[in-house]
């Protein structure tokens, strides 16, 4: 078993979190009750992660709830870590951990010897979960709507999340210049995306959003190039009932380090 620490593994951190963020690898998250020795157990993914801040956002599943109190503990099969951590913030619709003081790579034998303790059959669990997101994706149509020819859910929804936002500073001083005035979230929102052609989807944080357009944050820019449609298939909890379809227009660094890029995206006409 290999250990990686972090007061000698930045660069390391930042190499393995960030292909664990662009692969859309597949996480467990655990912790074990002290009273009965049960796992609480969840998977998920990683939507981002902030080196400089020592913090892992992933996306919360609101049917479970974990004791901020106790540690949790986190698997990657695809790159096989493991690594016990603390919770930064459970309140919100994603759950924030802090990075790890220390981060065990396994071997192959003790990767066999860990599915046995945590009692669960990995490979098929996520085996048949990824079948049925791919078997989801391929059935369904992707046709560009109207809003009026939207369901109600989905008129409600997106009148409410273009409107509900305040106008951020930048966007007032370029508002004559922008037909549809960019917003940008109170708090930390997740938007569902995929481009177009990929089996995959995965959850991104929202940086902006108007009638016209948005845009969110990635690590993966290489998996954004401009020119790809792109389809919007939630916010949140929230699945549209027909996707927003819009094309990548732009990615740009947000960051000195440039880990995180902001795409951005225009909604294809006739949608608003």
């Amino acid at each position: 078993m290999k250990v990686i620490k972090s007061d000698s593994g930045f660069l390391a951190y930042q190499k393995i979190f960030k292909k664990i963020h662009s692969g859309f690898s597949e996480i467990l998250l655990w912790q074990i009750s002290p009273d009965t020795g049960e796992r609480n157990i969840i998977d998920t993914h990683l939507t981002s992660f902030y080196l400089e801040a020592g913090t892992l956002n992933f996306k919360k599943n609101l049917e479970i709830e974990f004791e901020e109190t106790l540690p949790v503990y986190f698997y990657c099969r695809d790159i096989s870590i493991i690594f016990k951590t603390k919770i930064q913030n459970g309140k919100d619709s994603s759950l924030t951990l802090f990075m790890p003081e220390e981060i065990q790579m396994l071997e192959e034998e003790e990767v066999l010897e860990f599915s046995k303790k945590l009692g669960k059959n990995i490979s098929t669990h996520w085996g048949n979960r990824t079948a049925q997101i791919r078997e989801e994706i391929q059935t369904k149509t992707v046709t560009l709507k109207h809003m009026h020819e939207r369901s109600q859910r989905d008129q409600d929804f997106l009148n409410n999340e273009f409107d509900e936002v305040s106008v951020d500073e930048e966007d007032k001083l370029f508002a004559n210049k922008r037909e549809s005035p960019r917003s940008r979230p109170k708090v930390d929102k997740w938007v569902k995306v995929r481009v177009e052609g990929e089996d995959h989807l995965d959850f991104y944080r929202l940086f902006d959003l108007s009638r016209g357009g948005m845009s969110f944050v990635v690590t993966n820019p290489d998996a954004f190039q401009k020119g790809k449609n792109i389809h919007v298939l939630g916010f949140e909890e929230f699945d549209l009932d027909d996707p927003l379809i819009g094309e990548i227009m732009s990615q740009r660094s947000v960051d000195a380090n440039q880990v995180e890029f902001k795409i951005g995206i225009k909604f294809s006409e006739g949608q608003d």
